[in-house]
């Protein structure tokens, strides 16, 4: 079955919106009283349809006709969903099942926070299978070879981010110093948690989804690089954003925060798309929770009290890591040209003379 281009648009847009409400809104779906909550609501429903057409697509083959193939739809769809039903309906009964009862508030966040990161890792992996393209690219992006890069990378910005500021506050008559953080247990399961949160969201965002919707973009007529990628920017951000959102806050703080989120999606998707290296963006993420959190070193004044906003530490950050990208990329990209070059001159080549 064929769809319109006009209406595939429309069906990639209401998908990434629903599965963003989704988030925040999963308590009203609507269920069966007949079947079971996790195979008896709407959300189950709607992948259970998805996964027919898509096997149905995959039974009749290429059809001829203009437009999309529905069935080319269905990958991103499920990406969408799957998750969506996962993570809402399995991970917290299963770290209810695994987790201590008797351990503090903070404590239990922090361990929760570790296991669905874990959780959304090991739900990427399922994911992948839905296209095998999208999940070669992804690996591409996260091979173990591009790990120290992206952890030298991350050290460089972060060492760059104290020297920067603490050289500024000195230059202008305040210094400051600097306070490392302490809690023991709680301060290290914070660390390992939103570093693992960090890579799964990464993985998931602007891996799977990110190339996904770049390799739906061409038969939707997107023809150009740049508008490919903007496009998957756009969509993988606001979903981003909508999946963050706190709603038990004014509207005024509640758009404040979408803008920031979506801004800060929109830069870690960029910066994978220059570095072509999902652990950089996963390293800067987590650095950005760890300085959220407080769990990153932090510069106090005279009175011990924080000198500087976490918003302060964030944007140089951000800044930094996009410096050193391109570096980096530029650099890469230098190093290719000089092995690919054809070399002018030939060996040269002796010849015995012909004895008579």
């Amino acid at each position: 079955m064929r769809v319109p281009v006009s209406l595939a648009w429309v069906i990639m847009a209401l998908f990434v919106f629903t599965a963003g409400l989704l988030r925040r809104f999963n308590e009203h779906i609507p269920e069966s009283p007949f079947l079971h909550p996790l195979a008896g609501n709407l959300l189950f429903a709607a992948i259970f349809i998805l996964l027919l057409v898509a096997s149905r697509e995959r039974t009749l083959g290429a059809v001829p006709g203009r437009g999309v193939r529905l069935g080319s739809l269905t990958p991103l769809l499920l990406m969408l969903l799957i998750e969506k039903w996962i993570s809402l309906g399995f991970y917290e009964p299963l770290f209810g099942w695994i987790s201590n009862p008797g351990l503090p508030e903070s404590l239990a966040d922090a361990h929760f926070a570790a296991f669905a990161g874990a959780a959304l890792l090991a739900t990427c992996l399922l994911l992948g299978r839905l296209s095998t393209p999208t999940r070669r690219k992804t690996w591409r992006r996260m091979r173990p070879l591009r790990f120290p890069t992206a952890l030298l990378q991350v050290l460089c910005v972060a060492g760059g981010t104290y020297l920067f500021l603490g050289a500024l506050a000195a230059a202008l008559g305040y210094p400051l110093k600097l306070r490392w953080p302490t809690g023991g247990s709680l301060l290290y399961w914070v660390i390992i948690g939103q570093a693992l949160v960090a890579m799964g969201e990464e993985v998931y965002y602007r891996g799977l989804l990110y190339c996904e919707i770049e390799r739906l973009s061409p038969r939707m007529g997107l023809r150009t690089a740049a508008a490919r990628r903007w496009i998957a920017v756009g969509l993988t951000s606001t979903l981003f954003a909508m999946e963050h959102m706190d709603l038990t806050q004014s509207w005024e703080v509640v758009v404040r925060q979408t803008v920031f989120i979506a801004s800060l999606g929109a830069l870690f998707a960029l910066l994978v798309a220059v570095s072509a290296n999902i652990y950089i963006a996963a390293g800067i993420h987590a650095w950005i929770n760890w300085l959220l959190l407080g769990a990153a070193p932090h510069f106090v004044d005279a009175s011990g009290a924080p000198a500087l906003p976490a918003g302060t530490y964030i944007g140089v950050t951000l800044i930094l890591a996009f410096i050193l990208a391109f570096a980096f990329r530029r650099h890469r990209s230098r190093r290719s040209a000089r092995t690919r070059r054809v070399p002018l001159e030939h060996p040269r080549t002796t010849r015995t003379p012909d004895r008579a």
